[in-house]
């Protein structure tokens, strides 16, 4: 119906306008006050969808009224499919919006300046959605497939920011700032030709020298033609210094790094462990986080490494187990542990596996959930990990279950 006919009570569905031209987390709500309708003509929207059992007619009252101060619309909370279902479309449309980048790059003037904002505001969206259901972007990082490996491991450890930056209880601003640091970090791969990019041998000196820039040109195309905040240019040049081991530019600069930057680090080598790639293949994210927390004794900073596995668990969230008694399922959800009450308190583990296949090893006809609890002292329920890969496990799959499981 037309936004002329829109009254005061009527429950909308449905706007004709993308969520990423509006500010609104989702596009259900009621209509409170005449101040709500000019809100939605201000923003252009001509056509909305109602939902007329949900509806309420409420008349405004008689002669002139000075709209009272009232807070914004109050927007339903989406369900966790419908949160997922738009982050898919956002993680699709972020790839291929980086890859164009690339693209745009390579054809840039040496004045010339790049928009940035389509990457802002459908990264605003990203971490909007993310409040609601944060475990999406563990779902949409870990189980990719390995084409465009670029620009699908940028995005991947973008929502891995935007996933620590939440568990952390930052602002949504501070929040994205991470998105963007985590999305921008390997800009500078622009100048590396796809054929060392992609090459499944050992680098010769030079393609290695090649690779080692990239951090250092990421730093100064950000600085030089974008308006992206300075802090997204630091971390992409800082993104692989390290505390010893291999380090570049140069190991001696780590004590001034940033902060963020060594978050970065770890997203971005936890990523990298857990894709597959051309040369090798992934590891499960439990083995890629013990790997972590290894390297964080002469490495990986050991705060942010710790800030790390408490955000994400034993076994993350789309992590692919073999439990004790041989079934097979990929984890869907982790929940908070606890200690026990007592003299002697026991850490408890839970968590929840969308089981795939028997302990005989066939598949599963009608795949169900499992809840899994786990105190310290007990076995461990788990006896190998495995990435989704080792499967063929991808996120279209899980979704296709999501009654069972969300």
């Amino acid at each position: 119906m037309s936004i002329q006919q829109l009254k005061v009570g009527d429950y909308v569905i449905g706007i004709d306008k993308s969520w990423l031209e509006t500010p609104f987390v989702s596009h259900r709500f009621r209509i409170q006050s005449l101040a709500d309708i000019d809100r939605l003509k201000a923003l252009g929207v001509s056509m909305v969808t109602l939902d007329a059992d949900q509806s309420e007619f409420h008349p405004p009252p008689p002669g002139p009224v000075v709209p009272p101060e009232h807070p914004p619309l109050k927007e339903v909370p989406l369900p966790s499919y419908k949160v997922a279902e738009m982050l898919t479309s956002l993680h699709k449309y972020l790839v291929y919006k980086y890859k164009s980048l690339f693209e745009e790059l390579r054809r840039l003037p040496e004045s010339g300046q790049i928009d940035t904002r389509p990457f802002l505001n459908a990264l605003s969206e990203v971490e909007k959605l993310g409040r609601q259901y944060p475990d999406a972007y563990l779902f949409l990082a870990h189980l990719q497939s390995t084409d465009d490996e670029t620009f699908i491991h940028s995005v991947n450890t973008m929502f891995l920011s935007l996933y620590l930056a939440h568990f952390r209880e930052y602002s949504s601003e501070e929040a994205v700032l991470w998105g963007l640091s985590g999305l921008f970090h390997d800009l500078g791969k622009v100048h590396v030709p796809p054929e060392i990019l992609h090459k499944n041998s050992p680098l010769t000196p030079d393609e290695w020298h090649i690779i080692q820039e990239h951090p250092v040109r990421g730093q100064k195309l950000i600085a030089e033609h974008t308006s992206l905040p300075p802090l997204v240019a630091k971390v992409a040049g800082e993104h692989h210094v390290r505390r010893s081991g291999k380090s570049y530019p140069d190991r001696t600069l780590y004590e001034a790094t940033d902060s963020l930057t060594r978050a970065i680090m770890i997203l971005d080598t936890f990523d990298a462990m857990t894709s597959d790639r051309s040369y090798r293949k992934g590891i499960s994210p439990s083995k890629a986080l013990r790997n972590i927390l290894e390297a964080s004794r002469d490495s990986l900073d050991p705060e942010w490494s710790t800030h790390f596995f408490l955000s994400m668990g034993i076994y993350p969230v789309g992590t692919v187990v073999e439990l004790s008694d041989g079934a097979v399922g990929v984890v869907t959800k982790y929940h908070s542990r606890h200690p026990d009450s007592g003299a002697n308190p026991r850490t408890t583990q839970s968590f929840s596996v969308l089981i795939l296949k028997t302990r005989q090893g066939l598949p599963v006809m009608k795949p169900f959930i499992r809840h899994i609890e786990w105190q310290s002292t007990a076995s461990p329920p788990v006896q190998k990990t495995w990435n989704h890969s080792d499967f063929n496990i991808d996120w279209d799959f899980v979704r296709s279950h999501a009654s069972t499981w969300m």
